[in-house]
């Protein structure tokens, strides 16, 4: 069922983009990346509001800057007292799903930075990584590689990261991820359990010792950046540059909706 008709239907005789406007005027403004608006009405708007979830996708304005890729946005919310690691009431999904779905390594490494968790489970069971590998976003998974995700998880449905790539058909997603799991598996018997993190007790994987080591102690190589972990000053409402669904298990569970009312709002 479609949150885009349920929440017309409750305001009938209003269009999409008219209903989005006079009800969800923050939420819009983070579409827009209208920063001058979004400040105007953080001025005058109470603090719960931030909270408020919009009866199209069930987002928070937070949600909406982040899939939309609106940084500035993102880091006014913020600053005005909004929460970065909100869970929505349907799915559960935080503004770190909706970055890594929309493919925004530089709001989701904000968020990172400014302590959000990368691996934190939805209703189906799906961290921001699964969601990176959905929409095939290797900026957004190496990110999230860099930060401490955790590619071994799987979904509801028994899926890893690297699985859902690979059924997207996201060929690069699925090998960078591969790649990282042989990494982790090599290591695992190189140094755990096994041998007591004892001496190698597989000759065959010797030489590719160092290569695992620099794998996950050293990220350079996959073109991976970290988060910094310094604060960083949110400054004054002021612009800061252009920085840059339930039967569907196969698919984000809002991927659907977000089609078609994106449309509707852009029309």
């Amino acid at each position: 069922m479609s949150t885009a008709g349920t929440g017309a239907g409750v305001e009938a005789g209003f269009s999409s983009e008219e209903l989005l406007s006079l009800r969800f005027p923050l939420h819009r403004a983070c579409r827009d990346g209208d920063l001058g608006a979004l400040c105007s009405l953080l001025q005058r708007t109470p603090r719960a509001q931030l909270a408020a979830e919009d009866s199209f996708y069930g987002w928070t304005p937070v949600h909406w800057a982040a899939h939309f890729g609106k940084l500035e946005c993102l880091i006014q919310l913020v600053r005005a007292g909004a929460t970065l690691d909100v869970s929505t009431t349907r799915y559960a999904q935080t503004p770190a799903h909706i970055a890594a779905f929309g493919g925004h390594p530089g709001c989701l490494l904000w968020l990172i930075q400014a302590g959000a968790s990368v691996n934190k489970p939805d209703c189906e069971g799906e961290t921001p990584i699964h969601k990176a590998a959905r929409s095939g976003s290797l900026d957004c998974i190496s990110a999230l590689v860099a930060n401490g995700a955790h590619i071994d998880l799987r979904n509801a449905s028994g899926l890893t990261a690297a699985d859902i790539a690979q059924t997207q058909g996201f060929q690069e997603c699925t090998q960078f991820l591969l790649n990282l799991q042989n990494c982790h598996l090599s290591r695992f018997y190189d140094n755990g359990p096994i041998n007591g993190g004892h001496q190698n007790r597989f000759p065959n994987h010797t030489s590719a010792g160092a290569n695992r080591k620099r794998c996950f102690e050293d990220p350079e190589p996959f073109g991976v950046k970290k988060a910094r972990t310094e604060a960083r000053s949110l400054g004054p409402c002021t612009p800061l540059g252009n920085s840059d669904a339930d039967d569907e298990a196969d698919k984000m569970l809002v991927d659907r909706e977000l089609t078609a009312v994106t449309a509707s709002l852009d029309e």
